[in-house]
């Protein structure tokens, strides 16, 4: 409820914004060097296209969502509706989170840019609910487990408060269908979209088409040594199992490797108190099958996973889902390889390794 009440806001103010996008808003002038303009609302397509080109020596890049910032919390400004206006190329997931990207392209009419999507460049799949994630508010209401979220330690007094919207999973329930934005997590379509991507800047700068394509065809190598080294882990696990005491964005990563998950919420939920009975199934979850791990995602307080080691004996380790950097990170030239990377041994002691 409060996603859409959100929404509801940024639209009515979008006509506004759009209408002052000229005025005052400050954006640099067409660059002198000839090189092209492209716009990226998160971390991901902003990390291919400053690797497809060359660094940022072919083209300028700028990612609209701030270092340390949540994209739940994102929320256009003027500046940004003028440099997506006045861009070569903008890139959006196209997602639930992208819903006002679509108003914005809609009312600049011809002068809106070229736009690529990233759902539109690989495979996707719906957002789902699996067993013992939160449902809808109102959908979840077995109180039966009160003594077990007592034994957590985890207070669920802010559970009574108005839902966020949890959008995806059964459809019946939901009323509506969601693809899962989040195709970047898994490394195999992140170097099918790198590769798309360079093609549509090489449409668009034919001149260093071939420099776009040979910088593409060098990352996506580096990200599918990465591919290879999941598998690897994946191959030698004595468990192909991970918890998430969060938000769920990783799916495609986890079917990609063959890996069952749960979690307290789907990966575009809002939600962020679990009910009594998700926090409790996913406890004895971690208990029944011994599982070392319980996962939380950048930029998340890490709440819900500390309750469940808690109970549990587990340890919480951050799984970075890459959507965004700190501003640290973001100095410190980390990539989308850099991050997943990180992710390996979290993985590793998550599943564990086989006797040999």
């Amino acid at each position: 409820m409060r996603k859409f009440q959100k929404a509801v806001v940024i639209f009515a103010v979008l006509a506004m914004l759009l209408a002052t996008a000229g005025c005052g808003a400050k954006v640099p002038d067409a660059p002198a060097d000839g090189k092209i303009r492209i716009v990226t609302t998160i971390f991901p397509p902003y990390d291919f296209v400053r690797a497809i080109s060359g660094g940022g020596e072919l083209a300028h890049v700028t990612m609209l969502l701030k270092p340390g910032e949540e994209i739940h919390s994102y929320e256009p400004t003027p500046l940004d509706i003028r440099r997506i206006r006045e861009c070569d190329l903008f890139l959006y997931t196209g997602g639930e989170n992208d819903v006002w990207v679509e108003r914005i392209l809609e009312n600049m009419g011809e002068e809106k840019p070229e736009t690529l999507r990233l759902v539109d460049l690989t495979e996707t799949v719906e957002e789902e609910h699996v067993e013992g994630m939160m449902e809808e508010r109102g959908h979840d209401h077995d109180h039966d487990h009160e003594h077990e979220s007592e034994e957590a330690g985890y207070d669920h007094e802010a559970e009574d408060h108005e839902s966020e919207h949890t959008h995806g999973g059964d459809s019946s329930k939901a009323g509506h269908e969601e693809a899962d934005e989040h195709v970047w997590t898994s490394p195999v379509k992140a170097a099918e979209i790198t590769a798309a991507i360079a093609e549509k800047m090489a449409e668009i700068d034919p001149e260093n088409a071939e420099n776009y394509r040979r910088n593409a065809e060098g990352y996506t190598e580096k990200i599918l040594e990465l591919d290879a080294k999941y598998r690897e882990i994946v191959k030698n696990a004595e468990r192909r199992t991970i918890v998430f005491g969060d938000r769920f964005p990783v799916r495609y990563f986890a079917e990609e490797y063959g890996l069952e998950y749960f979690a307290a919420f789907a990966g575009c939920s809002s939600d962020s108190e679990p009910s009594a009975s998700t926090l409790a199934f996913l406890i004895d979850k971690v208990r029944e099958e011994k599982i070392p791990v319980v996962f939380t995602i950048e930029f998340s307080n890490g709440n819900i996973a500390r309750a469940i080691c808690e109970s549990t004996g587990a340890v919480a380790r951050t799984f970075d889902t890459c959507h965004n950097v700190t501003k640290e990170q973001m100095e410190n030239g980390e990539t989308y390889v850099s991050l997943m990377t990180k992710n390996l041994e979290a993985v590793r002691e998550a599943l564990g390794e086989k006797e040999k």
